[in-house]
């Protein structure tokens, strides 16, 4: 029996189990406040044993930022690669993926606080690029399915060709993000018109822009 292979495991389901409590706290409240033994509460696993395994609370808190991304991204599993997205134009596609920011608004509101959260965070913990590049990678996972489509349209001449396509993904995006994660801590103005309806107006302004 290689003992040295159990206990490998064993530690692997440790930081995995973790990782998910972490990841739950975070949907729950602010990333400041959330302290490492609150997240040894929630696993069952010592204080000294989290920080043995993450070395920071920055470190863990970004692996399960990750993990938040990547449920996010598995909501749509399947979708954008079915014969009901395929068979629609470059264009036709780009305006699905945009409903993606609409469903995060209406269903997921604990993400968007706890990315507005994380930033923060990352900000006030002065936490470097180069730990964050996997949370980077995280955030950017549904970027090739809007350059696919972009091509696409390129192709058969529903988008505009010559678009320095990555910038414009990254500002509608910030854009789109920042509004939702306002309106998802509330109503402040009169002024303020609604959630969905400047979503609507913002990505239809994006789709304009794109749009052949």
């Amino acid at each position: 029996m290689d003992y040295k292979k159990i206990i490998e495991n064993a530690k692997n389901d440790r930081i995995n189990e973790a990782i998910e409590a972490a990841a739950e706290l975070l949907l729950l409240g602010d990333v400041e406040e959330i302290k490492m033994t609150d997240i040894a509460d929630k696993c069952g696993i010592g204080v000294a044993s989290l920080y043995r395994y993450f070395g920071t609370k920055g470190d863990i808190v970004t692996k399960a930022g990750c993990v938040l991304w990547e449920r996010i991204k598995a909501l749509f599993d399947g979708v954008f690669e079915s014969p009901y997205y395929l068979e629609k134009s470059g264009y036709e596609r780009l305006c699905e993926l945009m409903k993606v920011f609409k469903v995060l608004y209406i269903s997921h509101q604990d993400f968007l606080r706890f990315v507005d959260s994380f930033d923060r965070f990352a900000l006030n913990e002065k936490i470097s690029p180069e730990a964050l590049k996997e949370y980077e990678a995280s955030v950017m996972n549904f970027y090739p399915l809007f350059e696919s489509a972009y091509t696409v349209g390129v192709k058969d001449g529903t988008t505009k060709a010559g678009l320095d396509f990555k910038q414009m993904y990254i500002s509608v995006t910030h854009a789109l993000m920042l509004m939702s994660e306002k309106f998802s801590r509330g109503r402040v103005f009169e002024s303020d018109t609604g959630g969905e309806q400047e979503l609507d107006f913002m990505i239809q302004m994006a789709l304009s822009y794109i749009k052949a």
